[in-house]
C-alpha cells in the first residue's frame, strides 16, 4: 500500500503539476522495527529526485512508545533521525531548516507555485515550548511566505485536542501568513475554519485512514488541487492500492474564497 503511494505520486507530480508531498506522521507503527523503516523508506525513497515531501514526526515516529514510555515526555527520535536524517532533505533546494539544528526532528521547506510563495512548517508530535517557540520565529522570519502547518496530532474531525488548543493559543493563530494546518492520528476527518487574531482565515484539516483488522480503509491519502484564479483548494481522498476515492462530505469538499498570498519579488 505504502509503495503504491509513493509510485502513484511519483508517476503524477509532472501531469498533476504536484509541488509538495506531507506526510503527517506515524511514518511506522513500531519504531524499534527496522522492517517497517525499511518499507518507509522503500516506498517514499521512489519520490527522490521527482517530488519534494517532508515528514512530520508522529508518536509512533518516536523511540518511547516501544519501551513503554510517552512521547510527550521522552522526546527522542533517534531510529527516525537514522532513516531519515536531515541529509537526506538539507541538499533540497526547498529545505530550509530543521529544530534541533543537526537533526530532522522539526524541520521547514519553501517552494513557490501559483503564484505564491510557501513555507511548509513540520512539527513533532505534541510539540514542546521550544520547538513551538523555533516554529513562531521561522514564521516570523517569513512574513511574505504563504504558511501550511503540519503536525500529527491536532484535532479529531472538528474538535481540536489539548495540543491544538495549545498550538493554536500559542503559534497558528498569531501570524497573518498561515492558512493550513494538517494533521492525522485520530481514525477520524474533519475540518475546522475559523479567523486568526489577524483576521486570516486558517483551514485546519484532519484525516486519518487506518484498521490493523481490515484492507479498506487503510491506503487512502489527500490529494489537493490549488487553484489560485478561482481562489479554491479541492480536496480528494483516493486508494492508488484500491484504485477508489471516497466522495462523501467529510472526504471530498471545496475550500472557496481562499486568500493566496502573491509573491513579492
Amino acid at each position: 500500500m505504502f509503495n503504491a503511494q509513493g509510485k502513484w505520486i511519483k508517476d503524477n507530480t509532472a501531469a498533476l503539476n504536484i509541488k509538495y508531498a506531507i506526510h503527517e506522521g506515524d511514518i511506522v507503527d513500531d519504531s524499534d522495527q527496522q522492517y517497517q523503516w525499511n518499507n518507509a523508506t522503500s516506498a517514499l525513497g521512489q519520490l527522490t529526485g521527482s517530488t519534494p515531501y517532508i515528514l512530520g514526526v508522529g508518536n509512533h515516529d518516536m523511540d518511547a512508545m516501544p519501551l513503554g514510555q510517552n512521547p510527550a515526555v521522552h522526546r527522542d527520535a533517534k531510529a527516525f533521525n537514522r532513516n531519515f536524517p536531515r541529509s537526506k532533505f538539507s541538499s533540497l533546494p526547498s529545505f530550509g531548516g530543521s529544530y534541533p539544528a543537526t537533526q530532522n526532528d522539526n524541520s521547514y521547506h519553501l517552494f513557490s507555485a501559483g503564484g505564491t510563495d510557501w513555507l511548509v512548517l513540520a512539527l513533532k508530535y505534541v510539540p514542546t515550548d521550544a520547538e513551538i517557540a523555533w516554529g513562531n520565529k521561522v514564521i516570523s522570519e517569513h512574513p511574505n511566505r504563504q504558511v501550511a502547518i503540519v503536525t500529527h496530532a491536532y484535532q479529531s474531525g472538528t474538535t481540536k485536542d489539548a495540543t491544538g488548543r495549545k498550538l493554536w493559543t500559542n503559534l497558528v493563530s498569531r501570524h497573518a501568513n498561515v492558512s493550513l494546518v494538517f494533521s492525522g492520528h485520530y481514525v477520524n476527518q474533519g475540518l475546522i475554519t475559523e479567523k486568526g487574531i489577524k483576521g486570516n482565515t486558517v483551514y485546519q484539516i484532519q484525516a486519518d485512514y487506518q484498521n490493523p483488522s481490515v484492507l479498506e480503509p487503510n491506503s487512502y491519502f489527500r490529494i489537493l488541487r490549488f487553484d489560485p484564479t478561482a481562489k479554491t483548494i479541492s480536496v480528494r481522498t483516493y486508494s492508488p492500492y484500491l484504485n477508489k476515492s471516497l466522495t462523501d462530505a467529510k472526504n471530498q469538499f471545496t475550500l472557496q474564497n481562499v486568500n493566496f498570498l502573491p509573491a513579492k519579488r
